[in-house]
């Protein structure tokens, strides 16, 4: 059937699909929220985090600028010099860094040491962060709150200048201007932000209700979203106002590379959420330099389209913007689309209910020279002729370009439409295009690479399938003929094992179907055979055939007919290549060469298919369960109200590796009481039992027997235990339960007597190993409580 290609509709769809997405994305977003962000850079800023990274002692020991060593003394740490010398002692939970620091604690309480053994800050704080540019971030507890502090290489406070800890005053790392050698922190009292360096100097006293870092550079300058009341505003650290406070604004940065940002208005979602961004609501988006000079302005938040290149909206129509926020397409545009997850998509734009492509002209200057009805996006290629004919697949790609037409500009608020197209590089996708109910395929350049002539197009079996008058054939994505449009009907067929794999195309002319490979090479001339889809499931290349009502079996890799169409039905495939069948109204079971394994078995309801090579399960109609073999020979009578196979092992590795076949028992179950058979048919255990359930792995069999009459739950009573696969109790039935665990190579048991409150511990061969409280066991074993 043809793939449905999109039209300017159903990509107005998509487009605002896209657009709640990303409103779901936005909500998240809050600007009354009290933060400090640090956000990537361009190489050419001189932006860190702050904060180093501790080392491992020994990495410290091995690398001190003045051969300093920590040495363990019992449970304490001492600091000891290259004379051997201690000069610092009792330290633990230590943190160490490649500068030489140290932070450890003594009598309860974090205190620094510099690189030359000096304790610079006594043992006194609960906590201690070491900052890039040799400062200390100090922290002291009361009760749930925390109060902070920035201290300097010598032990200098910095902030507070009192050098007391207040709850109501914290001070975090802001940025650090390597250029001019300038450290900046943001400061805070209750609950209002401001900006200190250094050099002890508060640049901005703490009156803001946030202060966001947003960027830095050119200059080492830096720009700060700050909030006052309702209002939003974007400053420097000098405060210089670069976006005046305005209410029901946002401001972020753009993009990551250049100093731009991007200023949101919106309408608030409702009096209990003021502040909260909604996607749907924002009215529109600014975007502006560090001198505050306007770039554009749309009508809409500005979204990503591909790469660098952006979407803005004005009265109504779109446009496109690169990451410098020029205009290199204008607005002249219903939508725009495009995969932006994928940034060499190309970009459709749709325009009147047409829809075309965004290319770019030999100048840089982006385009959309021809429109259509409808394009969809196709992410396959087709086989060549030569592939065909080699049956060799190369995954050759066609990156045939041509000249291009030039999109004239109309827009009198045009800029320079060369900056930053050149990152415009899609790469040359095919799609599918619709004019006038026709279709054809062309590239991303608009180059025709199929004439739009055809009814029908859709991508088959790496083909492409067309239809024109009523009729079906297959072509190459370069318009090579590969099957003339002479066919009915052109069908994949499927492979049986319920995967998207395809053994093989059907073609039908008339009452009759021809069968080729994935290639198009005949496999089998037109008959009246009738080649029937997913019929038997796990037959490998081979397909169920019908002929005048009748089913048969015919092999693809054999290109031959294996049973001829003599059946009434196929039902199923059983195991071990045999198929239960229908023959002049009697069950029947066959193999695949159409040889009759049982000729009669119609007196069961069922036949199921199970993993047992030599038996199967059969249910009567009376709901009776037993075995038989493959030549209708009976392994369990059918007398039995439930029957279940079993696979057991010993072997860890065949448990997931399946690299071992497993042991088989039948559990059987006859007027509340069960037993167990072997897979030849023999009894392991009497039908006595009040519960039996296999362990899988070791292979053991968790049995009860004369369960309490009070008792709901099985082995409530603590009368669960074990038996071996000969049928022998060989843990006494006094448990509530046994466990195992199926990630365990050592294969461990463990039985749970509940009375006791005990867990007692056995190897696979059940050599006790020890004994533990319930409670000790599920703290110690996570896949228990799970």
């Amino acid at each position: 059937m043809p793939i449905t290609t999109m039209n300017a509709k159903s990509l107005a769809t998509k487009v605002r699909q896209l657009s709640l997405a990303i409103s779901l994305a936005l909500a998240s977003l809050t600007i009354v929220s009290i933060t400090t962000t640090q956000s990537a850079h361009a190489d050419t800023c001189s932006c860190d985090q702050g904060k180093l990274y501790s080392i491992e002692i020994d990495e410290l020991n091995n690398a001190h600028p003045h051969k300093l060593t920590l040495t363990a003394n019992n449970a304490y740490y001492q600091l000891i010099d290259d004379k051997g010398t201690v000069v610092q002692d009792k330290l633990y939970d230590i943190k160490a860094y490649e500068d030489g620091r140290i932070v450890a604690k003594r009598h309860g309480y974090f205190g620094a040491i510099d690189a030359t053994g000096k304790m610079v800050l006594d043992f006194k704080y609960d906590a201690i962060e070491v900052l890039d540019n040799n400062f200390y971030h100090l922290t002291k507890y009361f009760g749930s709150k925390e109060a902070t502090a920035i201290a300097n290489g010598a032990g200098d406070w910095l902030y507070p200048a009192s050098k007391v800890f207040d709850k109501d005053m914290q001070t975090n790392y802001m940025y650090a201007d390597k250029t001019n050698n300038v450290t900046y922190f943001m400061i805070s009292k209750d609950g209002k932000y401001g900006l200190i360096n250094d050099k002890k100097q508060t640049l901005i006293t703490p009156v803001y209700d946030q202060l966001e870092l947003l960027d830095t550079c050119p200059n080492e300058r830096l720009f700060m979203k700050a909030k006052l009341g309702d209002k939003v505003g974007l400053i420097d650290q000098y405060q210089k106002v670069v976006v005046p406070f305005t209410k029901n604004i946002d401001i972020e940065n753009f993009n990551e590379d250049k100093q731009i940002f991007s200023v949101k208005s919106y309408v608030p979602k409702g009096a209990g959420n003021i502040g909260h961004l909604n996607r749907e609501t924002v009215i529109s988006e600014s975007l502006i330099n560090g001198k505050g000079v306007p770039l554009i302005k749309s009508d809409a938040s500005i979204r990503l389209l591909n790469s660098h290149l952006y979407e803005y909206k004005k009265s109504g129509q779109y446009g496109i913007i690169n990451n410098s926020g020029a205009i290199v397409l204008p607005v002249s545009f219903d939508y725009l689309y495009s995969q932006y997850s994928q940034y060499n998509a190309p970009i459709l734009a749709a325009h009147n209910q047409k829809i075309g492509i965004v290319t770019k002209g030999a100048d840089s200057k982006l385009k959309v020279s021809e429109f259509y009805d409808g394009l969809e996006l196709s992410e396959d290629s087709t086989y060549t002729l030569h592939e065909i004919e080699s049956q060799l697949l190369k995954n050759e790609e066609d990156a045939s370009t041509e000249e291009e037409v030039i999109y004239e500009a109309t827009s009198a608020e045009e800029a320079d439409n060369t900056l930053g197209a050149t990152l415009y590089n899609p790469s040359n996708s095919s799609y599918i295009a619709q004019i006038n109910h026709k279709f054809g395929l062309v590239d991303s350049n608009n180059k025709v690479l199929i004439p739009i002539i055809y009814d029908e197009l859709s991508y088959f079996n790496r083909f492409i399938k067309v239809k024109k008058d009523n009729k079906y054939g297959l072509l190459t994505d370069n318009n090579e003929t590969v099957k003339a449009l002479i066919y009915d009907d052109i069908t994949p067929l499927s492979d049986s094992h319920g995967t998207e794999d395809n053994i093989g195309i059907v073609f039908a002319k008339g009452n009759q179907q021809q069968l080729t490979n994935e290639f198009g090479s005949i496999i089998m001339p037109f008959s009246d055979y009738r080649f029937v889809d997913n019929k038997l499931d796990y037959l490998d290349n081979m397909s169920v055939i019908e002929k005048e009502g009748k089913y048969g079996l015919f092999s693809v890799k054999e290109k031959k007919v294996l049973i001829q169409p003599i059946y009434e039905d196929m039902y199923e495939r059983i195991y071990n290549e045999s198929i239960l069948a229908q023959l002049n109204g009697k069950k029947v079971l066959i193999d695949t060469s159409g040889k009759v394994l049982i000729s009669d078995l119609s007196q069961y309801a069922a036949i199921e298919r199970s993993n047992n090579e030599s038996n199967i399960i059969v249910k009567t109609n009376d709901d009776k369960y037993g075995v038989i073999d493959y030549k209708g020979k009976t392994i369990i009578p059918a007398v039995y109200d439930s029957l279940e196979l079993q696979g057991l092992s010993n072997n860890y590795e065949a448990v997931w590796g399946e690299n071992k076949a497993p042991l088989l028992l039948y559990i059987v179950g006859k007027n509340g009481k069960h037993g167990i058979f072997a897979h030849n048919g023999s009894v392991v255990a009497p039908i006595a039992y009040d519960y039996i359930q296999s362990l899988i792995y070791p292979a053991y069999l968790a049995v009860v027997k004369d369960k309490s009459a009070d008792s709901e739950a099985v082995g409530e009573a603590n009368n669960l235990g074990l038996m071996n696969l000969s049928g022998k109790v060989v843990l006494d039935m006094k448990y509530h339960d046994v466990r195992t665990n199926l990630y365990d190579p050592e294969g461990r048991l463990y039985a749970i007597n509940s009375h006791k409150n005990i867990v007692e511990t056995y190897d696979k061969k059940l050599t006790f190993i020890k004994t533990q409280s319930l409670q000790a066991f599920i703290d110690t074993n996570e896949w228990y409580k799970e």
